[in-house]
């Protein structure tokens, strides 16, 4: 077997996702066409795997190490007391994290500022006049949830707004079985803020199915401007940031570290609204 030159790398990715998210959804397969698109013709290429859990991540690095399969380990998702971090370093290879927030562990870090993405979702929708909003989130262990729930809840109370928070694991079904929880309720919030595309689709699935139309009885925005919401019926309001040119960053980044680079931060431009015809003002009526 040819031995490796030192411009031919594979950084490691391994997804860790409920059983009922199947394949990859549409935000992570932007962020993974980004990668790949800066590894071309710099002989570097991206290995992916999925697992239940993280439990199951760090089985699949330690293969990964002690059969020399990877040179690098892209690490998303970063929970409350994660092992990986710990485990990155005992490792010894390079890696990088996507999504923050800056920490004191010797890693490079991708910083998006999730915290402003839902700041900037709840103004939007209190300038629309809407005065009961809820968010779904995804799973709260994850670190950049924590930041948007924390965010949401603040500025809801600064703009003079009820907010509720359901937690979602990013699928559709989760989508669809919050959306009925709200719109059940005793409570029904004129709008919903949702961490991801394939939440928002199930939540206009069941939105239509009770006969609330949207824009016209609820609002929807999701995290992030991917083709599922630039498709869907209606259009999805977006927390936009360019998904695609943060895998290129995240890229960069992970090459840089295989070459020997030390841990730094790279910072994105902060999340951005787009409306879009699932978002209008509230009816004064």
């Amino acid at each position: 077997m040819q031995a490796k030159t030192p411009r031919d790398r594979i950084a490691g990715l391994v997804l860790a996702r409920p059983d009922r998210l199947l394949g990859m959804e549409p935000f992570m397969a932007d962020v993974v066409q980004g990668i790949e698109e800066y590894f071309a013709g710099r002989r570097c290429s991206l290995l992916i795997e999925f697992t239940a859990d993280v439990a199951g991540e760090i089985e699949i690095w330690r293969r990964w190490v002690a059969n020399d399969h990877v040179d690098g380990i892209v690490m998303v998702d970063l929970r409350s007391r994660d092992p990986r971090l710990a485990e990155l370093e005992r490792l010894a290879k390079p890696g990088v994290l996507l999504g923050g927030p800056e920490l004191e562990a010797p890693i490079t870090n991708v910083l998006v500022d999730n915290a402003e993405g839902a700041r900037a979702a709840v103004r939007a929708l209190a300038d629309l006049g809407h005065r009961d909003i809820a968010r779904v989130s995804g799973p709260r262990d994850m670190v950049h949830c924590q930041a948007r729930d924390e965010a949401f809840i603040a500025t809801c109370a600064e703009r003079g707004v009820h907010g509720e928070l359901i937690e979602g694991d990013y699928s559709e079904v989760s989508g669809q079985e919050a959306t009925r929880q709200l719109l059940t309720g005793s409570r029904i919030p004129s709008a919903v803020v949702y961490d991801n595309d394939l939440m928002a689709i199930g939540g206009l699935a069941v939105a239509k199915e009770l006969g609330a139309g949207v824009p016209d009885d609820l609002s929807v925005i999701a995290w992030d401007d991917t083709a599922v919401a630039r498709l869907a019926h209606p259009p999805l309001s977006v927390v936009t940031v360019d998904v695609h040119g943060l895998g290129t960053i995240v890229g960069e980044a992970i090459l840089a570290a295989m070459d020997g680079a030390g841990a730094t931060t790279y910072h994105v431009p902060k999340p951005t609204i787009r409306l879009a015809q699932s978002t209008a003002a509230i009816s004064r009526n």
